[in-house]
């Protein structure tokens, strides 16, 4: 099986001289045939690295490779743990630990640096879009690609069947929540709390959080709220879960945990007011900074937090601010609520022990009331909540790339992502790259754009020459 690897370049001579001879002596001491392709944008317009690497990947095809790895120039492997080998079966994500983050993953849904495709895959998934231009989201929208033809790695946590659903329309729908003394104090020592909710967006009031955005605006829809200083869980704009408590020095505590809109998911938080730890989980798993899943987690905090006294509990809203208030609903389906007066325990999070406080199962309602099935009273009042059914609830976990955890030096360069400047994070390519966020996220995540006839089946450019430069390679010199 002959490999041909694939490289976008532009302005990188430093890089080209590095990364040609250690990679070619790389494959050959791994017993790998192989070719290298050094796609070379010569023209004036911004730089196109998604369709740098189709022009490779096609040279690659047309020279008789049976399979390609799309490389970054400023990405070489480090040790034997990095693996070209043939793979029929998906699609591969190489680049697992890199120098750059000290050799951590950037960040969970990465799929940058090396990837690795059949001739068939990069069939099916049409290749890279030739539609970013300059820095950003190319390697995302290749992901996106890989999840829509079923080429990235999906688990799902058993089926939950017949199970009836409140629908929250995002403008007045609530339940409310008189709590008895199994609750009354529930929020000021060690909890738990475990919401079964599918979030929705609400573009209709405020857009999606984009880092690119000049105007971008921050909002918080409610799912579960304490009032006062709000105690609970929310969904927000930015595609996240969050939990917040206070403590009685009025330090806000928050935690925050990526997950998509429209996906049925356990949003559990966990308190343990001994050790003074908050946690936060999405099906189970923890709240990671490390890899971008959400924040640091456990978050340690200071003091006693705050006591509520008989402040109801709300589902869906809160009375904190106003009911015209864009931060005041929530909007989309919840299925279960579940509250225990002690911290559950790693292993018991997707156990749901029996001994709730407060149990709250939209299958058992009785008029207008929300049953407590704890037996401890704590019945919820409806107000204006549609009551749905599935008769096959699914609740997958975070859509992940197929990977071989591979090693890799990356090599100096300046930053071209994302950067802070006086405490706000920016795109250091500015509205370009807010041009392909918007393009990814709006579009492409959203099902908008016809990915099918943008890629390897449309691919344009003029060839001008190409070169051998030894080791193996060629310089592709072409215009985009």
């Amino acid at each position: 099986m002959k490999l041909g690897v694939c490289v976008p370049y532009r302005n990188r001579e430093a890089h080209l001289k590095e990364f040609s001879p250690r990679v070619h002596k790389f494959l050959e001491e791994q017993g790998i045939e192989h070719k290298i392709y050094f796609a070379h944008q010569c023209d004036d317009k911004l730089f196109n690295r998604g369709k740098m690497k189709n022009i490779a990947a096609k040279h690659a095809f047309d020279d008789g490779c049976d399979y390609i790895v799309w490389h970054d120039i400023d990405m070489v492997p480090e040790d034997s743990s990095c693996d070209y080998t043939f793979n029929p079966e998906n699609p591969k994500h190489l680049a697992v630990r890199i120098s750059q983050t000290d050799y951590n993953l950037k960040y969970e849904e990465y799929f940058g640096g090396a990837v690795l495709f059949t001739k068939e895959q990069v069939g099916a998934t049409n290749g890279y879009s030739n539609d970013y231009w300059d820095w950003g989201m190319e390697d995302d929208d290749l992901f996106w690609r890989c999840v829509l033809t079923g080429n990235a790695e999906q688990h799902y946590l058993p089926d939950i069947t017949n199970q009836k659903y409140g629908y929250f329309d995002g403008l007045k729908s609530y339940v409310k929540i008189e709590p008895s003394r199994s609750i009354r104090n529930l929020c000021s020592r060690s909890h738990t709390v475990s919401i079964l909710v599918r979030a929705h967006q609400q573009e209709e009031k405020v857009p999606i959080y984009l880092i690119g955005d000049a105007d971008r605006r921050f909002c918080e829809y409610p799912i579960l709220r304490r009032p006062g200083h709000d105690w609970g869980i929310s969904y927000n704009n930015s595609r996240a879960f969050t939990s917040m408590l206070w403590n009685n020095e009025r330090e806000f505590l928050y935690l925050w945990a990526k997950r998509y809109e429209q996906q049925w998911s356990w949003v559990t938080l966990t308190v343990d007011d001994d050790n003074k730890l908050i946690s936060l989980h999405i099906n189970g798993k923890k709240s990671d900074a490390r890899f971008g899943t959400g924040a640091t987690s456990p978050l340690e905090y200071s003091g006693y937090l705050k006591r509520y006294g008989t402040e109801p509990y709300y589902i869906g809203t809160t009375p904190s601010v106003g009911v015209d208030e864009v931060n005041r609903w929530f909007k989309g389906d919840i299925a279960k609520v579940m509250m225990w007066d002690r911290c559950l325990s790693e292993n018991e999070i997707m156990e749901f022990p029996n001994d709730m406080v407060a149990h709250y199962d939209f299958n058992s309602i009785n008029g207008n009331v929300l049953n407590d099935l704890s037996d401890n009273g704590n019945h919820g009042e409806i107000n204006d909540v549609e009551i749905k059914e599935e008769n096959t609830l699914k609740v997958n976990n975070t859509i992940l790339p197929f990977r071989r955890d591979g090693k890799f030096e990356c090599l100096p360069h300046q930053t071209e992502g994302l950067i802070t400047v006086g405490g706000v994070d920016k795109w250091a390519k500015g509205e370009t790259t807010a041009r392909n966020e918007r393009r990814y996220i709006l579009e492409m995540q959203q099902g908008k754009y016809n990915w099918k006839n943008d890629g390897m089946n449309s691919l344009e450019y003029e060839l001008i020459s190409v070169d051998e430069i030894g080791n193996n390679s060629v310089i592709i010199n072409c215009k985009a």
